[in-house]
């Protein structure tokens, strides 16, 4: 589970607000309170988001679809399908490990998932034949008070061949 919880920015601004507040309540006393009272607030929060996160086991599902096969030089299309399982609307930061081929190291897209399933899709241009791996989809889930985030990783190995371009080839077939 550890490997797995992570907080959002907004918590380290929250308790660096709250130190302000204690440093500053050296000089107005009655400021220490109000600094005990945000970090008492802040910590509850905390363990209400992770709880709703964490409640479920499985609230998220992720699955990739390609083609049989990819064309050099041409757009592929690659569908990321996400299945929220939450009682609540999620927010979702989907990072895919694409083939190292592809030399695209900050790949991620971020979308909001209600109850029907989403579709996020993108397109590749392979420039070199052989087989490209893709390997795992990783997930971050926001919780709905936006405090904790929780990481899946679907393992979603698979290879996919790549040949000349056979979609070029397809359309010109047609016009001889």
């Amino acid at each position: 589970m550890v490997k797995s919880f992570y907080l959002n920015n907004i918590v380290y601004y929250i308790s660096g607000s709250a130190s302000v507040i204690f440093v500053l309540s050296f000089f107005q006393p009655g400021l220490f309170r109000i600094a005990v009272l945000i970090l008492i607030l802040l910590v509850v929060a905390i363990l209400l988001d992770g709880l709703l996160l964490f409640s479920k086991r499985k609230g998220l599902l992720a699955k990739r679809i390609t083609t049989d096969r990819f064309s050099i030089g041409d757009p592929n299309n690659v569908v990321i399908q996400l299945y929220n399982k939450y009682s609540f609307p999620v927010r979702v930061s989907v990072i895919d490990e694409l083939p190292v081929q592809f030399q695209e190291r900050n790949w991620i897209r971020k979308a909001k998932i209600e109850n029907d399933p989403v579709a996020i899709a993108y397109s590749l241009v392979p420039t070199t034949r052989g087989e490209y791996i893709f390997d795992d989809i990783n997930v971050f889930v926001h919780g709905p008070l936006q405090l904790v985030k929780r990481r899946y990783i679907f393992p979603a190995t698979q290879t996919e061949k790549v040949y000349q371009s056979y979609i070029q080839m397809r359309r010109y077939q047609l016009h001889a």
